[in-house]
């Protein structure tokens, strides 16, 4: 008797996003808003804009505006789902915006459109991590990409919220001489997660939401 393969989902491929979002109207991953509210919001300001990086077709952009934060920009590389999102957002969310761009690549051109020359004061991400790192390498290439990409895109002090199904997920590296800044990781918080239909006695299931930090070096 042979025992088949299981072949895993490549969640690390614009191709495999971009079929899937041909097919799927929203889906949240992970934590919903109202589970991460309480978590998050000390570190939001109604005055700044948020940026949600790997965004996707989630809604976390209009329950942030819906809750007094009204300035979010959303960023995915699979430009498909950026023009589905586009046309989704009604004039009552009229700043919220979103752009076709590879997190792994140069964001800067969002600081240079917004003035925002010291950087963003918050990146959310929920679960890019996890998708960058099913196809990385031993030595955590694109997660060290990933981190070093967000923080050219972070101002001294501000912070990258990132939600992830993993206990584990690394964050900090050392940076490059000569770059004048590091991550720090201030919290590692398991948020539990219900599931209405898990047996009796059924092991509890976390996700976590990890606080970085940007500091000086």
């Amino acid at each position: 008797m042979s025992v088949g393969t299981v072949k895993a989902v490549p969640f690390h491929e614009k191709s495999y996003w971009e079929g899937r979002f041909e097919q799927e109207n929203h889906f949240e991953w992970l934590l919903s808003w109202d589970a991460l509210k309480p978590l998050v919001e000390s570190y939001l300001d109604p005055n700044e804009p948020i940026l949600h990086i790997g965004c996707g077709n989630s809604r976390l952009a209009f329950h942030l505006a819906d809750d007094g934060y009204p300035h979010v920009i959303n960023v995915d590389y699979a430009e498909n789902v950026i023009q589905q999102m586009k046309a989704e957002t009604s004039p009552k969310y009229d700043r919220i915006e979103w752009y076709a761009g590879d997190c792994l690549n140069n964001l800067l051109f969002l600081l240079n459109q917004h003035d925002l020359h010291d950087g963003f004061s918050v990146v959310i991400d929920k679960s890019l991590c996890d998708t960058i790192a099913c196809g990385d390498d031993d030595e955590q290439t694109s997660q060290q990409k990933l981190a070093h990409q967000v923080g050219s895109l972070v101002r001294i002090g501000g912070v990258w919220l990132c939600v992830s199904f993993s206990s584990q997920r690394e964050h900090v590296w050392d940076q490059p001489s000569g770059m004048g800044w590091k991550w720090k990781r201030e919290h590692a918080i398991p948020v539990p997660v219900n599931h209405p239909n898990s047996l009796p006695g059924a092991p509890e299931i976390f996700h976590y939401l990890y606080i970085n930090r940007k500091v000086p070096a």
